[in-house]
């Protein structure tokens, strides 16, 4: 019942006088605020604005560092003394954008053997490719093949499966 007490098909004065017109309602047995809303109806209600995309300076260039480079180990968000890399990152490009001393088309590369020089690596999505290939999620990096041999079971025949019909759990027996 609660479910027609939504506004989908108008709201909820239309509705009263669509009872009042029918005869569903009695004029008599109308509701007080009935009167008030014809009196005075509310303001007709603005369709809803699109919601403007923000984007911000650091954007573009977050979006530039992740096409190339993926983070090189989880963030902490609890950690909030430590830097992460790309912050690291976004902080020394705009660092060297204001200081004006790297041309606009180099900064992304500037910013990058900078963050080489005090020690940061990077790592590129090839490369963490590369590392993850084959590794044990579990254990401390053997592949799956060293931990144990693969042995290949006879081949399952589809045709043996036994075949359930769904109406037959549904209908009830009688």
């Amino acid at each position: 019942m609660a479910g027609s007490r939504r506004e989908k098909l108008g709201s909820i004065f239309a509705r009263m006088s669509g009872l009042l017109r029918s005869g569903a309602i009695k004029e008599e047995d109308r509701p007080i605020w009935y009167d008030v809303i014809k009196a005075i109806p509310p303001k007709p209600v603005p369709p809803p604005k699109q919601v403007q995309n923000i984007l911000y300076p650091e954007d573009f260039v977050i979006a530039h560092f992740y096409r190339t480079y993926t983070d090189p180990e989880p963030v902490r968000l609890n950690d909030h003394k430590n830097k992460t890399v790309l912050q690291r990152f976004v902080d020394k490009y705009f660092e060297l954008q204001s200081k004006k001393s790297v041309p606009t088309d180099q900064l992304f590369n500037e910013t990058l053997l900078t963050l080489k020089a005090e020690g940061i690596h990077l790592i590129t999505h090839a490369e963490k490719q590369s590392r993850t290939k084959g590794k044990s999620p579990v254990s401390g990096g053997e592949t799956f093949t060293d931990q144990m041999p693969i042995t290949v079971s006879k081949k399952l025949d589809v045709n043996k499966i036994p075949q359930i019909n769904l109406q037959q759990l549904f209908d009830k027996p009688g």
